[in-house]
């Protein structure tokens, strides 16, 4: 996408200052402050939790009672006592027994973005189908009632995603938090309120009726 992020802003320079490792610390804070998702005892699953700026605001709030499990393919270097990060593709089948062990979770959080190649439409794509795959991975391993909050590029199915989210949970929303650089097409998708995944019989009538009442949309978001 060739977005220059080499220059520290004012949220990376207040990460660095209130001791997180990443700025993206400030985007779950106003997930969170927005919808109060994240609260003590909870039980939380953060995939792709490299470097760990997420995993540190959620292990602060879900208290010692509370627990935070994170995975990544990276190695994560920040330590938390009621913390457990497995290093490993959460797609494998050694990864998603550990995870399956250590749940089921309160909520799942992710704000994984795949490797891009400058191209905004594929980028965009690869985006929507590494939220798709979050998202299916999430209805085996959410409690009902549980949320899920994952990041997207604005510019590729996130309005199909959005649909199916609409079905799998009492309420979705689509968030821009402001810490996120204006040069970015992310959006994050939050689903408050699991009820299960949605039923495959209905699933393409519906999603038939969705895109005709949205033929004519431009595919901006409206925030």
């Amino acid at each position: 996408m060739n977005l220059n992020y080499a220059k520290p802003d004012f949220y990376s320079r207040k990460a660095k200052d209130e001791g997180y490792v990443a700025r993206s610390i400030y985007k779950l804070k106003e997930i969170d402050e927005k919808f109060n998702l994240v609260k003590k005892n909870q039980h939380v699953l953060d995939l792709g939790s490299a470097p760990g700026s997420w995993a540190q605001y959620v292990s602060a709030i879900v208290g010692s009672s509370g627990k935070l499990v994170g995975v990544d393919y990276k190695e994560i270097k920040v330590a938390m006592p009621n913390t457990t990060f497995l290093v490993g593709n959460f797609f494998s089948d050694e990864i998603r027994q550990q995870l399956e062990n250590l749940g089921p979770y309160d909520g799942i959080i992710s704000d994984m973005a795949p490797d891009t190649v400058g191209d905004r439409v594929r980028d965009c794509f690869r985006s929507s189908d590494l939220t798709r795959k979050s998202l299916e991975f999430s209805y085996g391993y959410l409690k009902k009632g549980g949320y899920f909050i994952c990041k997207i590029f604005q510019g590729g199915e996130e309005k199909e995603i959005m649909e199916e989210m609409k079905r799998a949970f009492t309420a979705a929303h689509w968030f821009k938090p402001d810490s996120s650089r204006k040069i970015s097409f992310e959006i994050f998708l939050v689903g408050i309120g699991f009820i299960g995944k949605p039923d495959e019989e209905n699933s393409e009538s519906e999603y038939q009726k969705f895109l005709a009442e949205s033929e004519n949309n431009d595919g901006t978001m409206m925030w």
